[in-house]
This record gives structure tokens, sequence and C-alpha cells, in this order.
């Protein structure tokens, strides 16, 4: 029986499995916080506690991911270019494009066939057209991120930001919502 670790130390969010013979056995995601090799070490501990292993049970560990250099103890370190098309590829191998919109950051990666990269793309290091744009929106809005996509799907006239930048899209959503004040009610 092989045992196999995948962390993904992200800006935002850290997240973490344990596989077990090709099949996911556990999974945790937690805030990264500004110590990502302390955010590394607490997701190991959840994995190995959510199976009751030992860490010499585990065969590989493998790092992906902005923290990936603090995960000390993993085996390999792997773009996570390579790893979000790996993982889509195993999900829905009929893919040819994945968009990952990160915290920071967008991505769309072409496949191929084989679910190997062919080409990709990555937005600049604003945080705008990020995830984390999408969360500043949607408190501006004061709307649960889980209605947030559902609630743009209604929408029938789209409104055209004039910025690229996260910290200008919430000034300019926050004058569009609320145009006599500055900022949102109390």
């Amino acid at each position: 029986m092989s045992w196999f670790i995948g962390i993904d130390i992200g800006s935002a969010y850290s997240k973490g499995v344990i596989i077990r013979d090709f099949e996911l056995v556990a999974s945790h995601v937690l805030i990264s916080g500004a110590n990502y090799r302390t955010s590394a070490e607490s997701i190991r501990a959840e994995l190995i506690r959510q199976v009751n292993v030992t860490q010499d049970d585990i065969t590989n560990t493998v790092a992906t991911g902005p923290g990936a250099d603090n995960v000390y103890f993993a085996s390999h370190k792997a773009s996570d270019i390579v790893c979000t098309a790996r993982g889509i590829n195993s999900v829905f191998p009929q893919a040819r494009t994945v968009i990952d919109i990160a915290s920071q950051s967008a991505k769309v990666i072409r496949l191929n066939e084989e679910g190997k990269v062919v080409s990709f793309t990555i937005s600049e290091k604003c945080a705008g057209g990020s995830g984390r744009f999408v969360e500043i929106i949607a408190n501006v809005l004061r709307t649960d991120l889980s209605d947030f996509g559902p609630l743009a799907a209604k929408s029938t006239s789209p409104i055209t930001f004039s910025t690229g930048c996260a910290v200008f899209g919430e000034s300019e959503a926050i004058t569009r919502i609320y145009p006599k004040r500055t900022s949102p009610p109390a």
C-alpha cells in the first residue's frame, strides 16, 4: 500500500490531500497565514491524523504553489501549472482548457489529449481578475461569496470596470453602489 501527500501552499489558502493507491482518502484546507512553513506542518499533521498513519508510512510528498519551498519535508516540488493540469485531467479527461482563478492570479491552461500542458498564460501580479478581487466585490455588495456566482448570472446589464487593479476596483464598485458617499454605510 502506497501513501502520497500533495500540499499546495497558496498565497491565501493552503490545501493538502493524502492519496492511497490512487484514491483520495483525506483532505484539508486552511488559511495560509504569514508563515507558510507552519501552514505546511499543520496540513501534514491534520492529514496524517485523519488517516491514522505515521510520517514513515508516507511514500512521497509533493509540494506546489508559491509557498512550496517552505514544505521542507517534501520529496519533490512541482509547478502549480503541471499539478493543476494533472488534477483536472484525472477528474475531467476530456477537458482541454482549464481556467484557474486563484487568490492573487488567474491562469488559463491548454491541455492536449493526454492531459499534458500545451500552453498557458498567467495574469499580471495584481489581484485584479483573481479570486481575491471576487471576494472584495462580494464584500462591497454585502453578498455571501456562495451567492455571488448565481447573482452574477442573473445580471442583465454587466458593468465594465475601468481598472485592472483590485484596490482601485473596490473603490470604483463602492462609488457605483453608493454614489453620494465615499464608503458603504455602517
